[in-house]
């Protein structure tokens, strides 16, 4: 055996363990020197050179302005007041009125125009001249029987004030039958054709899709004024618009009374 060779299990000569923690040291050393160097490169720089490769510090992000095709939400559309400018030029314009009866306590509620023949896409403004109404969908999510297509969301606006108005922007084809909350059992009910007179919108009231015990159709005054043939959705095409004067004096009629104290 050589005599500068160590034996197979015999552990390191003094000097290889001092060259080999020499070498750990100087390792360590140019590590830790090298720290700084790594941390530089890794801050933003103060240096106003072109040239430089690291990026700029991140920018805290903000809420960007909705565009006008935004602005009017699929669900609850967009209010406004008289003094507003609105988002879109609306491409037709229905009145909330009511209108004082002879001999009779209940006044008549309508919109107006109260059939409305609109192209998809088209953008409705609903002006209140008269107090505390809003505009909502025949949807079962209210608890309706459904007399909007089968895409329509539950669409609704909050009780409007006089001057006040929404707009809502109707986006798939067929039959919309709205209503004001608060007077439909009045007769303040709408019905706006939006391309053609499709879906179950476009059924007579009180036929398919059936009402169910947590659905109700058009009742009262209401049902009254959507069964008027002026009403029916081929006419609403047909003649564009129909006003609530087209509609027959029966149609009109109350058939709920004030309770008597």
């Amino acid at each position: 055996m050589d005599a500068n060779q160590q034996p197979s299990g015999d552990t390191p000569s003094d000097s290889s363990s001092r060259a080999v923690l020499n070498r750990r040291k100087m390792l360590t050393a140019l590590g830790a020197a090298a720290m700084p160097a790594v941390a530089g490169c890794a801050s933003p720089s103060n240096d106003s050179d072109t040239n430089s490769t690291t990026s700029p510090p991140m920018q805290p992000t903000t809420t960007q302005p909705q565009t006008d095709s935004q602005s009017i939400d699929p669900r609850f559309g967009y209010v406004g007041t008289g003094d507003s400018s609105p988002p879109v030029e609306a491409d037709h314009t229905v009145e909330l009125l009511l209108q004082e009866r002879e001999e009779i306590p209940i006044p008549e509620f309508y919109f107006e125009p109260t059939g409305l023949a609109i192209e998809p896409g088209d953008t409705v403004r609903f002006n209140l001249p008269t107090p505390h109404h809003n505009i909502n969908a025949y949807h079962p999510a209210f608890g309706y029987t459904q007399r909007v297509p089968d895409e329509v969301p539950p669409f609704s606006s909050p009780i409007l004030g006089v001057g006040e108005y929404w707009m809502y922007t109707f986006e798939t084809e067929g039959v919309h039958n709205i209503m004001c909350a608060p007077h439909e059992l009045f007769g303040m009910v709408g019905s706006i054709v939006v391309g053609s007179a499709t879906g179950p919108g476009a059924n007579p009231v009180g036929e398919a899709p059936a009402p169910t015990e947590q659905s109700r159709p058009p009742e009262f005054t209401a049902g009254l004024v959507l069964s008027d043939p002026a009403m029916t959705p081929e006419n609403i095409v047909d003649a564009g618009a129909v006003s609530w004067s087209d509609l027959a004096p029966e149609s009109k009629r109350p058939l709920l009374t004030p309770v008597q104290e």
